[in-house]
């Protein structure tokens, strides 16, 4: 029977505008019995066609949007819209490693798709998108003839779905450790072991910004600093560079990926706690010229940054801004959508207030084009970095 969701008065609008959400409230009644992560027609209240979604009423966002008007949703659909992403990417220079597909921005709603060389990392985040695991599978080898696909859908999110986390090799073979060509460099991760999905090619242009800024004798700490990609441009441009982590196996990856870019000698590395590192390098009266802190997301909820959140970025920048010397540099990044630039900012300047020192903001950065931010999608506005200089 054929199953359809009719939308109460005017929730139709936001939908009409390229928001990809509707919520319980937004619900009149369902037509049909439509099973979890169908594709069901969305009807605004009169009646009329909105578009096509994927439907789980169990779920926190039961409605996620594929289609706006009457375009049928099938595997001609699903190629069409990798081959669209895939086309966006067209600009990204001088790496192997892209972001393919971003979820929501891309049209693809709970897909994720890295490529890293031959080889590509998939995660996925809804029972919609886990129904058409097998399509999807053969969509991606026609149009990127990999090596091999592994997945990486380890996630929370899943969680809300009702789904179990998920890894392991979904086609071909896959080499471990991956090697990701970056700028003349070569980073060694994993797909298996690795975080995310093995790489943060979210901060592929501030690790550019980075390398441009320093100079042959400059300092810097890469805090929270994985495999130590930050670490590794700025000691190819010549400076010396500690990265910290407690994620020993990252840490080892950081020391090879130094080595296997002739640059042993100009990395060290801590393993450890976040601030406790950074207490003890004030400690031992070390001084930066550039601080990095890319914390993992630490919010999910807004509420959470009321709760503590706040005080432990106020407490990172401040010992971040005391490591530094005068006229260093510090880039403070957030990767959770809840944490708004405002609050970023709040956070340093409240940090600055502490140490008693004036900032001049160097740049805002925000995530980069193979992961797209749509303005009508506010969450697809997750990554920002606010690039600051100490001054008296």
């Amino acid at each position: 029977m054929k199953a359809w969701i009719v939308l109460k008065p005017h929730a139709e609008r936001k939908l009409r505008n390229f928001y990809p959400w509707a919520f319980h409230d937004d619900i009149a009644r369902v037509h049909g019995d439509p099973e979890p992560g169908a594709v069901v027609e969305v009807r605004d209240a009169t009646g009329a066609l909105v578009g096509r979604a994927f439907y789980n009423p169990a779920a926190h966002i039961p409605l996620r949007m594929l289609t706006r008007g009457d375009e049928p949703v099938d595997a001609g659909w699903l190629r069409r819209r990798l081959a669209e992403a895939a086309d966006r990417r067209r600009s990204i220079r001088d790496t192997n490693a892209v972001r393919l597909v971003h979820g929501e921005a891309d049209g693809l709603p709970g897909l994720i798709v890295d490529r890293y060389g031959d080889v590509l990392v998939v995660q996925i985040r809804n029972l919609g998108m886990e129904r058409w695991r097998e399509l999807l599978v053969d969509a991606l080898r026609e149009r990127f003839a990999p090596r091999g696909i592994y997945e990486r859908s380890d996630v929370e999110a899943r969680e809300d779905e009702g789904l179990e986390p998920r890894a392991g090799l979904l086609w071909g073979e896959i080499p471990d450790p991956l090697e990701v060509e970056e700028d003349g460099l070569v980073f060694e991760t994993s797909a298996i072991r690795g975080q995310k999905t093995g790489f943060y090619l979210d901060q592929r242009e501030n690790r550019r910004r980075l390398r441009g800024m320093v100079r042959p004798g400059d300092r810097v700490l890469d805090v929270y600093g994985y495999i130590g990609t930050f670490a590794i441009h700025a000691a190819a441009a010549g400076a010396t560079a500690m990265v910290i982590d407690k994620d020993p196996w990252a840490l080892q990856q950081a020391e090879r990926n130094a080595a296997r870019n002739g640059l042993a000698s100009r990395i060290t590395v801590r393993l450890g706690d976040a601030l406790e590192m950074m207490e003890a390098l004030r400690a031992e009266g070390r001084r930066f010229t550039h601080v990095v802190l890319d914390p993992p997301a630490m919010v999910k909820r807004r509420t959470e940054w009321e709760r503590g959140v706040r005080r432990r970025f106020v407490e990172m920048a401040a010992l971040a801004l005391r490591l530094l010397e005068e006229g260093g540099v510090l880039f403070f990044s957030s990767c959770a959508y809840p944490v708004r630039l405002e609050d970023l900012i709040e956070a340093v300047r409240l940090a600055a207030a502490d140490v008693g020192c004036r900032l001049v903001v160097r740049d805002v950065t925000y995530q980069p084009p193979d992961h797209p931010w749509v303005l009508q999608i506010p969450e697809t506005l997750y990554l920002k970095t606010l690039i600051v200089e100490k001054q008296r």
